[in-house]
């Protein structure tokens, strides 16, 4: 059966505390049961919620619902975990608006749940080929794993794909396996530093249906794949679950890995506080210069290793992660920025591609104008169907006037530029616009959180922002006194995002595309804030995008996607899935950011086909 409860003995500890109950929610989306096939809002819409914002029962809910979060922060999406939500748009934005766009962006972990839809998809005969061949048992635990398959690998790699993980009972779960294993932070200079990668395993329930490992990236970028493994039982089926060891891994860089120290708590405060919409030259001028300053002392304080953080670099540590699981060729479930990461694997290395599935996906073949026509359409689709919900409520915040909803929120946010919100919360007394449009937009991830941006909303009508705030901080993980986690997903974003992206474009056409854009969607470009490369100071040059079919000759890929992601916007799934050679694209009639695992039984089996049997759906498939 899909989307069933874990059993008791698959569940790790829940939390103990508010502070972990909090930051557990914004990983898992604080998701609440309350829903019926259909209601005031429509199908599948959330029913309005007294509860508090962030609850331990809210976390409880959320737990048993299964994972699912992130931010384009696709930010380790909460507290240590990853993922969430960073948006593509981050290389075209001040680092005030990259910010909210990055978090948009992030599964990090994806948070969202719907119900069975509409099912078109017909299963082909194709059959794709596990890693590993025949099933086998997954090494005790404080066993050490033999040489993986390394057929192909350079001379010079050599000593890195003969390595051996000595896995042992992870301290939180001992029926969890973690381990090690090194890479060098430059592959032209495999003799020169080195990262340690940590890993967490999930050894498969039931090992005589063991299909082989399947890795596992939860987005972000900066997510944390060691704790989105850990709650593996939220994330996948009991199927896939019995029949795989799901493998999570922190990025070089980041969380339990050789982590780059890149930003101070005061940095990250500056990403939110100066005003993302500037008036005049001069708050422009002081807009780049503060995110200039940012990028500058990101630079600075990571040294070399932060040179060294590219999706690019992290795809070949996961070929060596392949070799060292014993598996010939590669399985990999990735979510959000994981679907980015996934798809430069596949590029690099077609051959030894096994069962890929990448959930709510963005193509590296993206352009600057590409990605702003996504992003429009992924926020106007998402806006939209909160508006249309809130409506039909009796509470809703923005009266019942759907035509004039959003306008009614541009002039929110005009009043909150002149005047701010005040807070409770010490060192946040007044917050602005950056902390108010990051918070809508995580509030937009799932429709689960529909009822808490109407709260948050009416809220700030009266001139108070604490339900916002208290979003956008369980988000990026920044605790009362002004601390960011260790695990926050923000530090990672600039040097990972500045390695991944070229700069951005100075051309005509983009510029006036830009103007027409935010002259036709204007809560949009309120939203957005100015446009401006956050990457612009960063001491290496960004990625080229190969602009041409990916991954040439690797096996099938499932492509998946929500018709209404505002993170990851159907657009750019539909563009990865195109740029592939070998991609199927499975689309969900659905609401929010991550498809799979999330509510939709069309989804979830043909997901659980592909991964376990092998059955390649047909392409365009939607359920």
């Amino acid at each position: 059966m899909l989307n069933d409860a874990p059993r008791p003995e698959d569940l790790p500890e829940l939390p103990d505390g508010p502070e972990r109950a909090a930051e557990l929610a914004a990983l898992f989306g604080a998701r609440r049961r309350g829903r019926t096939p259909s209601g005031p809002g429509g199908p599948g819409a959330p029913h309005p919620s007294t509860a508090s914002d962030v609850t331990a029962s809210d976390v409880t809910a959320s737990l048993t619902a299964s994972l699912r979060a992130s931010l384009k922060a696709e930010p380790q999406m909460a507290a240590s975990r990853g993922g969430r939500p960073a948006s593509r748009r981050s290389r075209g934005l001040t680092v005030v608006a990259a910010v909210t766009a990055l978090a948009l962006l992030a599964l990090t972990a994806l948070t969202f749940w719907g119900l069975g839809g509409r099912s078109t998809q017909t299963a082909e005969s194709t059959r794709v080929p596990t890693g590993s061949g025949a099933p086998s048992a997954s090494p005790g635990k404080g066993a050490t794993s033999s040489p993986s398959p390394s057929a192909g690998a350079p001379a010079s790699l050599e000593a890195y794909y003969a390595q051996k993980v000595a896995w042992s009972p992870c301290p939180d779960n001992p029926r969890h396996e973690c381990g090690t294993l090194e890479v060098p932070v430059d592959y032209a200079k495999p003799d020169g530093d080195r990262f340690t990668v940590a890993m967490r395993k999930v050894p498969a329930l039931d090992p005589s249906k063991r299909l082989g490992s399947i890795l596992v990236n939860p987005g972000g970028p900066g997510g944390s794949g060691v704790q989105y493994a850990q709650y593996a039982a939220y994330a996948f089926s009991k199927a896939v679950r019995e029949s795989y060891d799901i493998v999570g891994f922190d990025p070089r860089g980041i969380g339990a890995s050789d982590r780059v120290g890149c930003l101070t708590d005061s940095d990250m405060d500056l990403l939110f506080s100066d005003d993302p919409t500037p008036d005049t030259a001069a708050e422009r001028t002081k807009l780049i210069a503060d995110a200039d300053a940012v990028t500058e002392h990101c630079a600075a304080r990571g040294g070399q290793r932060a040179l060294h953080m590219s999706t690019t670099e992290v795809a070949r540590d996961m070929d060596v992660m392949r070799a060292l699981l014993g598996d010939d060729r590669l399985n990999f479930f990735g979510g959000s920025y994981g679907t980015f990461l996934g798809a430069i694997y596949a590029d690099l290395f077609p051959k030894k591609v096994g069962r890929f599935v990448l959930d709510s996906a963005m193509s590296p073949n993206q352009t600057d104008e590409q990605e702003m026509t996504y992003d429009i359409q992924g926020f106007e689709s998402s806006i939209d169907a909160f508006i249309a919900w809130c409506v039909s409520q009796p509470t809703c915040s923005l009266g019942h006037d759907k035509a004039a909803a959003k306008g009614r929120i541009v002039d929110l946010l005009d009043q909150v530029e002149r005047h701010g919100l005040k807070t409770s919360k010490p060192g946040l007394a007044t917050i602005g616009e950056g902390w108010v449009n990051f918070a809508i937009f995580m509030c937009l991830y799932s429709d689960s959180y529909w009822p808490t941006l109407n709260r948050g909303l009416a809220q700030a009508m009266t001139g108070r922002g604490d339900i916002l705030l208290a979003r956008g901080m369980a988000v990026v993980e920044r605790n009362a006194a002004g601390h960011y986690a260790d695990s926050s997903y923000l530090p990672a974003m600039i040097p990972v995002r500045c390695a991944d992206w070229p700069r951005m474009s100075s051309s005509a056409s983009l510029r006036a595309a830009q103007r027409k854009a935010q002259a036709d969607h204007p809560l949009w470009a309120r939203m957005t804030g100015e446009l401006y490369d956050n990457c612009a100071k960063w001491p290496a040059p960004g990625r080229t995008p190969k602009g041409s079919t990916l991954a040439v000759g690797a096996a099938p890929i499932l492509v998946i996607g929500n018709l209404r992601d505002p993170a990851t916007p159907i657009g750019g799934t539909k563009q990865l899935a195109k740029d592939l050679d070998s991609g199927i694209l499975v689309t969900s009639d659905h609401d929010g950011h991550g498809t799979y695992y999330s509510g939709n039984s069309c989804v979830d089996s043909v997901v659980d086909d592909y991964l376990i049997r092998g059955t390649v759906p047909r392409n365009g498939t939607s359920c």
